[in-house]
């Protein structure tokens, strides 16, 4: 186990597991072999950081359109469109990974933009006598500022597909892919790079079974 000064995460023989909780099950050694050169060019904390921001996009982006359609739409279609979308980008949203679209997500996954949306329009519902979407509303953050909303999905999605990556996993490759065609480094061996992710998964939840029958 080892840990990088001013570092936000773990690396493990398992993976890296960082202070936000998400758990990616590659490790540096990997991602020199199969990427070589990148890490020169580009540090892992901060494709670490980048697939994090990937990673909360669906909590982020959920509270600007609830928050948005709360305002234009009212409770009932903000509520409806926001419990749609937000689990239909999580798991998608690997597919449309860029470098440019990361620099847009970086401005929402500051807090105090949400934040700051969140209290302007909950402060109009409360002042229109708009009670109940006040309430909703608040709730509806929380669930989403947290994660919980995302776990919730990530755990059906884990139980429901197995044998591919996980959420996590699928957004670190798509950044790694994203930097070295950029940075015109070659990737060898997708197919070998996934299958290695997998075999950690696969040594993790092993770990976590032993874990479970010991108590």
């Amino acid at each position: 186990m080892s840990r990088q000064p001013d570092s936000h995460f773990i690396e493990t023989p398992r993976g890296i597991f960082t202070s936000a909780g998400n758990w990616f099950h590659i490790t540096s050694e990997a991602l020199e072999k199969y990427a070589p050169g990148l890490l020169e060019v580009h540090s892992l904390e901060k494709l670490i950081k980048q697939s994090e921001i990937w990673i909360r996009s669906a909590d982020n982006i959920g509270i600007v359109l609830f928050m948005l359609l709360l305002y234009f739409s009212g409770l009932y279609p903000a509520l409806i469109i926001t419990l749609f979308f937000v689990p239909v980008w999580h798991i998608n949203k690997s597919s449309v990974i860029s470098i440019p679209l990361t620099s847009l997500l970086w401005v929402i996954d500051k807090e105090i933009v949400v934040v700051i949306l969140s209290m302007l329009v909950l402060s109009w519902m409360g002042i229109t006598g708009e009670y109940a979407s006040v309430f909703l509303g608040i709730l509806v953050f929380c669930v989403l500022k947290f994660g919980w909303f995302r776990f919730t999905v990530e755990w059906l999605y884990g139980k429901m597909i197995r044998g591919t990556l996980l959420l996590n996993d699928r957004v670190l490759k798509m950044i790694i892919l994203k930097h070295a065609i950029r940075e015109d480094i070659p990737v060898k061996e997708v197919d070998a790079m996934e299958k290695e992710i997998l075999t950690l998964i696969g040594k993790q939840q092993e770990v976590i079974r032993k874990y479970r029958k010991r108590k």
